[in-house]
């Protein structure tokens, strides 16, 4: 009798319990989404869901029991509905390994999640498992090394974010007792340090430019005449004032026109009445400070003129609506082939007789209303003409359209007489099968007649035969209902 050598039985032996060493894990997915995920920035339930699925098909020694999922739920503390569920599960017994997205999809109060990771789960035999934090219980080298980083990057965040919470509430402090805080100052202005506050004094030559816009608009000037007013004294709009570092035109510079929002917000702005109105990010609120620094212009003025834009506003509120009756097709669509512009679209309407008014559309380019360099060649084209244009476009490839259309209509024609041509021979060849089977069947039953085989065998290949004329016929029906459509469709086509 041979023996089996030791090496074998060592191999045997180490392979045996290397198979049952290995443990199998029942898992509950969790995943959890912010309360206050206002940013977007966090990954969707579902996603985190998928993700630890995908993590499972490369770990064949855990088998997914269930998922688990908290929507809108703080991660400050665990009562939470389905964190709840899933720890009763791990109580019952019903699962042992627990995975999440990242430490902070379990908990963001760190102190408990420790005490989950390093004391609770190892108590109750629960693996644990981070994906994108690297973090599995099981690896214990690894595992502790990753928590170690995590817990790194914790403090690190924590710190971060006081010393933002600290760096608000110093700014905040700061605006409450007017200092500016901005890093451009209003126009009319400039930045000084004033027994140790960035404060606004009145810059000397743009300050008298801001006082003489006040009283301008006061007395009754629009935005439009004040534009074409500091266009012609070659005043720099405020941002050109910035680039070049000059109030002036200077030669090889490019003037530009003042934008309308840009008077209207000079002449609403506090600053120029000594008050600062701040605010900085993570601030939810404004802050206002009164009498921080030399003010352009008195109250009276600046009032006067608020009360004069408002009054302007309610007015234009207060107009009635045109009817319009033509259905604006081109919104969005039309562009100013001079400047690239987007074209604006304007409704009149003009008395065609005593009783008959005419309303009339057209569309122009915003640029051709400007004073400088920017100015557009192109003034207006009316509704019709655009229907006209538009019209002229669409014939012409309607027409290109038909003789595409022709053309695959002919070869359409082309390709159904082949497809007939194949259907013909195939019924032809069908017909035959047919007919052979008929005469076969014919010559089975007279060798049954004369005895040359029994009524066993007769039976029997007559029923293969019959079944065989069956599906032959169902084919013709089926080609022939083919053929008859492809006539219809050539017959359509012409």
């Amino acid at each position: 009798m041979a023996r089996t050598s030791k090496r074998k039985v060592r191999l045997e032996s180490q392979s045996l319990q290397e198979n049952v060493s290995v443990k199998t894990y029942m898992a509950g997915i969790y995943a959890r989404l912010s309360v206050d995920n206002h940013d977007g920035k966090e990954i969707s339930i579902e996603t985190q869901i998928e993700m630890a699925k995908e993590y499972l098909k490369s770990h064949t020694e855990i088998t997914l029991y269930d998922c688990y999922s908290d929507l809108g739920a703080t991660g400050t503390n665990f009562q939470r509905s389905d964190f709840e569920r899933l720890m009763q599960d791990v109580r019952d017994g019903l699962i042992n390994c627990i995975i999440v997205k990242d430490f902070s999809r379990f908990g963001r109060n760190y102190i408990e999640t420790g005490n989950f990771v390093e004391k609770i789960f190892p108590f109750l035999g629960v693996r644990f498992i981070a994906i994108t934090d690297q973090y599995d219980s099981i690896k214990q080298a690894d595992c502790n090394e990753a928590l170690s980083m995590h817990l790194k990057n914790i403090a690190n965040e924590l710190y971060a974010r006081d010393i933002a919470e600290k760096v608000t509430a110093s700014k905040q402090a700061k605006m409450k007792q007017g200092e500016y805080l901005g890093s451009i100052p209003p126009y009319g202005f400039q930045i000084e340090k004033i027994d140790g506050k960035r404060t606004l004094v009145p810059e000397p030559v743009t300050s008298e430019i801001v006082r003489e816009i006040f009283n301008r608009y006061a007395s009754g000037e629009t935005f439009v005449s004040l534009a074409k007013w500091l266009y012609g004294q070659k005043i720099h709009r405020p941002s050109d004032y910035k680039k070049y570092k000059m109030v002036y035109q200077q030669e090889g510079q490019q003037l530009r026109q003042w934008e309308r929002e840009s008077i209207r917000f000079l002449l609403t702005n506090d600053a120029y009445i000594g008050n600062l109105v701040q605010s900085g990010k993570h601030m939810k609120e404004q802050i206002t400070a009164e009498h921080t620094h030399e003010p352009l212009v008195s109250e009276e003025v600046f009032y006067r003129v608020w009360e004069r834009i408002e009054e302007n506003i309610k007015i234009q509120n207060r107009r009635p609506l045109r009817k319009d009756t033509i259905e604006d097709i081109f919104r969005g669509v039309l562009y100013c082939g001079e400047c690239g512009h987007k074209l604006s679209r304007m409704v009149t309407e003009r008395k065609a007789s005593y009783k008959e008014v005419k309303t009339f559309v057209f569309y122009s380019c915003p640029n051709s209303k400007r004073i400088d360099e920017e100015k557009c060649a192109n003034e207006q084209i009316t509704f019709f003409q655009i229907q006209k244009v538009i019209l002229h476009l669409l014939k012409k490839e309607f027409l290109l359209s038909s003789t595409q259309m022709k053309k695959l209509m002919d070869f359409n024609k082309e390709a159904g007489e082949k497809r007939k041509e194949q259907i013909q021979k195939a019924q032809d060849e069908l017909q035959k099968s047919v007919d052979s089977a008929d005469r076969k069947i014919s010559s089975y039953y007279l060798e049954y007649r004369n005895g040359s085989i029994s009524q066993v065998q007769f039976l029997e290949t007559k029923k293969k035969l019959e079944e065989k004329k069956e599906q032959d016929r169902q084919t013709l029906r089926d080609l022939h209902t083919e053929y008859s459509s492809i006539d219809r469709m050539v017959d359509k086509q012409n």
